[in-house]
């Protein structure tokens, strides 16, 4: 266990002299990731150096163990190929990374990018030819390119998404490359025990300067950077020989940026947003409105990365995948039971299915005239509901057949998602449909989407009381947005009434 200590030390101490020198002649270059009102925490201009800092430490170390140890150096040319082909698609992904962080990339062409890269490296050998889950073993067949592919993406976005608060990433980062180190020392992988020691060192070193409040980012070029080694390697340390990989080890490993992440899509998907829209629902956003802060959210977070990372070690150390499991539903069970995170995303997936399971086993006749509302506060406390009514009351009165509101506000840290809609929905050819946005003060809140049954010129004064009640209910949301304030629309798109009530008391009085 000497080598992947001394290596992790000597990429420790490389990226402690490296970082310093990449900060410097980042903000010389104007390499830097500036403030913003909209969802990014920090008030000053950041160095953004972490991707070439930290590949510039891994690669140094690792040429220097394997340069010292020729008995460990020949046992790697038989993988000359692979470990070129890695160190070029490790230094393509921090070249996309800072194309991104100093142009900024489109989401799709980030995208196409990571595709190339991952798919080089699927090229030239690294793949995932067999799974074993509980024992059971089988052949990836034809799925091996599109499975390896997937998850060579989702590590890298994974990793990339729960980038998003000082030293959170580089934490978690190196807790899981230290892992992976153990693994593969044990499971006889020598050269992957000291590429995961070095990445973890590299990363332990940047951490000094990352650590909140934070001199130096990560950025996009590390973030994915990390993502990429971590996916890569879970693929070669857990495995002995030509064995299967055991699926449980490579999930656990990488239970957090992957739960954190999977929430994200489920959120977006099932509210109407591209996966690619900012909010500010991530595992730590949440944290932080629950009050911790700082070194305590790094700590918070770190501590359940050590659990699943544990469980990842102890479960091929003893062969079972159960450990795996246990610790993966520990943190996430505590997460969830708190609701400190994940809680409002598989509320919102419940409702979901639940609805769709009722209006399949409803009969014709009931199902028909069946009215579905759904309502899911995504994040904050504000008063979204009284809106919402307004809407609802409108779609009932002029027989609408699907209103929804999806509120998406990172500055606020507000997200408020609402559907209405009966299950006799209109034929395509006899329906319309339209997308509006929700804006207060010159900012977009959010989108309005109305479904409903073309009635001929009726249906245009439809659109004009709408178009009517959206700007007379300016007031209520910014009445919502401010915390208090007293107006409410009539939902025949009339007059504004504006008292010195509370907006529940307005409510109350206008259905009355």
């Amino acid at each position: 266990m000497i080598y992947p200590l001394v290596a992790l030390t000597i990429a420790l101490f490389i990226s402690l002299v490296v970082t310093p020198i990449a900060r410097r002649i980042a903000m010389r270059v104007g390499l830097v990731d500036h403030p913003d009102s909209h969802r990014k925490l920090h008030r000053e201009p950041i160095a953004l150096c972490g991707g070439v800092a930290v590949l510039i430490s891994l690669i140094a170390s690792v040429a220097l163990m394997l340069g010292a140890r020729e008995d460990i150096a020949s046992a790697s040319t038989s993988n000359i190929y692979q470990a070129v082909s890695l160190t070029i698609g490790a230094i393509a992904i921090v070249a996309l990374g800072v194309l991104d962080d100093r142009v900024g990339l489109r989401g799709r062409q980030k995208l196409a990018g990571q595709v190339l890269i991952c798919a080089s490296l699927i090229a030239f050998g690294f793949t995932i030819p067999r799974l074993s889950l509980f024992g059971w073993e089988f052949e990836l067949g034809v799925l091996v390119v599109p499975v390896t592919l997937g998850w060579l993406l989702l590590a890298v976005n994974s990793v990339n998404l729960i980038d998003g608060a000082d030293g959170l990433c580089s934490s978690v980062g190196w807790i899981a490359c230290a892992s992976l180190s153990a693994i593969a020392y044990w499971t006889g992988n020598a050269v992957e025990s000291i590429l995961a020691a070095s990445m973890a060192g590299a990363l332990l070193g940047f951490l000094f300067f990352n650590l909140p409040p934070a001199k130096v980012f990560l950025g996009d070029a590390g973030s994915m950077l990390v993502g990429l080694v971590l996916g890569v390697l879970a693929m070669r340390c857990s495995v002995a020989g030509n064995s299967a990989l055991p699926i449980m080890v490579p999930v656990a490993l990488m239970a957090i940026p992957l739960f954190d992440s999977s929430m994200a899509i489920i959120r977006r998907k099932l509210t109407g947003r591209s996966v690619f829209t900012v909010d500010r629902g991530h595992l730590h956003h949440n944290l932080m409105r629950l009050g911790i802060r700082n070194q305590w959210l790094v700590g918070a977070i770190t501590t359940l990365s050590v659990v699943t990372s544990g469980g990842a070690v102890l479960s091929v150390l003893l062969g079972t995948d159960l450990i795996a499991v246990a610790a993966i539903l520990m943190a996430m069970g505590l997460l969830i039971a708190t609701r400190a995170f994940g809680f409002a995303e598989l509320e919102l997936l419940c409702k979901r299915v639940w609805g769709f399971t009722k209006s399949l086993l409803a009969r014709r006749g009931l199902a028909e005239n069946t009215v579905r509302i759904q309502k899911v506060r995504l994040q904050g406390s504000r008063e979204w509901e009284i809106v919402w009514s307004t809407f609802v009351e409108f779609a009932e009165k002029h027989s609408l057949a699907k209103i929804s509101l999806d509120l998406n506000m990172p500055w606020l840290h507000e997200g408020f998602h609402a559907n209405w809609n009966v299950n006799s929905m209109p034929e395509i050819a006899d329906r319309w449909q339209v997308k509006l946005p929700i804006e207060s003060e010159g900012r977009i809140l959010g989108r309005l989407e109305i479904v409903g049954k073309y009635q001929g010129t009726a249906t245009y004064d439809v659109l004009a009381y709408l178009s009517d009640m959206l700007i007379e209910l300016q007031p209520s949301i910014e009445s919502v947005i401010n915390g208090f304030e007293h107006v409410q629309v009539a939902p025949d798109g009339g007059r504004v009434s504006t008292t010195s009530r509370t907006l529940p008391q307005a409510v109350q009085e206008l259905a009355s």
